[in-house]
């Protein structure tokens, strides 16, 4: 018997030409009902209303949503500062076309969400009517951002903003990676770079490296790769556990990481120090953990700003800082404990107790030597020295 196969699931689908239609109408309708002019949404008011309604329409047909009603739809989640990139404006400025928005009706409510941005809930009215997609599922939409670069699907990845085409310049190295299976260059210039920006900005702002170069100091560009996507996996479920991110939103954080925290693999090591390095930066990322849960007013900026190469103020280079002083606060504790313990065997020796008493001096200073050169710590041995002498003369 011939068997048939299953019917795809109905999804939500959001008509990009509907949609614009409806944001037009809108509009027009309501500044026909305002006497003043300055009442009236403006040209660029308008344009706010259609970036929006089309980043919105990305999110919900790309998240595979059940078919409900318009007004059961979860809200727009974003950032001010990724519209503002893409408006080519200031953030101010989009906030002011927000509070313009919503005094006519166009959004309904819009929740502030701390470091995972705002949500911004649409007239249903502009969304028009519900339309049902069909289409089988893409299972490689499903792969991770980074995963996307060994598929050479970079430049397919639509940006949360509206990206102009880059100049093209055959002797430039500008944003282009190298990807792991077949030596491609694939552009991975950032999601949030302006139309204005183009022209403009012609800084270096990923690797160079020649078109052969399959690994990077004799480790695989493909286990590095997987290092900043576990790494940012992990960050993501310690710092942002509700964050919710389109595609496009996800491989600009990833590339932001690639550049400041793995410095573009530019750093000298073979596999085993790679590993060590991650471990590192997982510590760094549980002290950003446990610092948050200490208070509930403490924050950290959305991830496209935590990692951004610009980002002096309060990025996450920052917790390099603070892992070195943690870290030489346990060693100088760790230092304090051993030397403790030295001087109390010599204490015992010197009133005949104690499990070396009946080592000789000499014996007991090469054991004692010998127990802190495994630290492999010469401050530890320094301090150890100095205090020999005081310990000796007690005898």
């Amino acid at each position: 018997m011939k068997t048939l196969n299953p019917s795809p699931t109905p999804k939500m689908h959001l008509d990009f030409g509907a949609i614009f239609k409806s944001t037009k109408q809108f509009i027009d309708t309501y500044n026909r009902k305002q006497s003043n002019l300055t009442d009236k949404l403006n040209a660029n008011h308008r344009a706010t209303a259609e970036l929006i309604v089309r980043l919105y329409a990305q999110q919900i047909n790309k998240s595979g949503h059940a078919v409900v009603a318009l007004a059961d739809l979860p809200g727009f989640r974003s950032y001010n500062p990724s519209l503002a990139s893409c408006k080519g404006c200031t953030v101010r400025t989009i906030i002011n076309h927000k509070h313009r928005l919503v005094k006519a009706g166009f959004i309904t409510k819009e929740i502030h969400r701390g470091a995972d941005g705002i949500e911004l809930r649409i007239n249903p009215e502009v969304l028009g009517e519900v339309k049902v997609s069909t289409t089988t599922d893409d299972n490689t939409t499903q792969i991770s951002p980074l995963a996307s670069f060994f598929k050479g699907r970079v430049k397919n990845l639509h940006p949360l903003v509206h990206v102009q085409q880059e100049l093209n310049n055959n002797n430039s190295t500008v944003d282009k990676l190298i990807t792991p299976e077949k030596g491609k260059e694939v552009a991975i210039s950032s999601a949030t770079r302006t139309p204005q920006e183009q022209n403009k900005n012609m800084r270096e702002s990923a690797t160079s490296a020649p078109k052969d170069q399959t690994k990077v100091a004799g480790v695989g560009r493909t286990f590095l790769l997987s290092l900043v996507e576990q790494f940012w996996k992990y960050t993501k479920g310690r710092l942002y556990p509700k964050l919710i991110l389109t595609e496009p939103e996800e491989k600009e954080i990833l590339n932001h990481i690639w550049r400041t925290v793995y410095k573009k693999f530019k750093l000298d090591g073979d596999r085993e120090q790679w590993e060590n390095y991650q471990q590192m930066l997982f510590a760094r990322v549980d002290m950003v953990h446990r610092w948050l849960e200490r208070n509930p007013k403490h924050w950290v900026p959305a991830p496209h700003l935590y990692f951004h190469p610009n980002n002096t103020k309060n990025g996450f280079e920052k917790t390099w800082v603070w892992y070195l002083k943690q870290q030489t606060l346990k060693k100088e504790i760790r230092n304090q404990l051993i030397l403790q313990s030295t001087d109390h065997e010599w204490k015992q020796y010197a009133k005949g107790q104690g499990r070396h008493r009946h080592k000789t001096r000499f014996e007991l200073f090469r054991l004692q030597q010998k127990r802190l050169s495994r630290y492999k710590d010469a401050d530890l041995l320094k301090s150890y020295e100095d205090r020999l002498q005081h310990n000796l003369t007690s005898l």
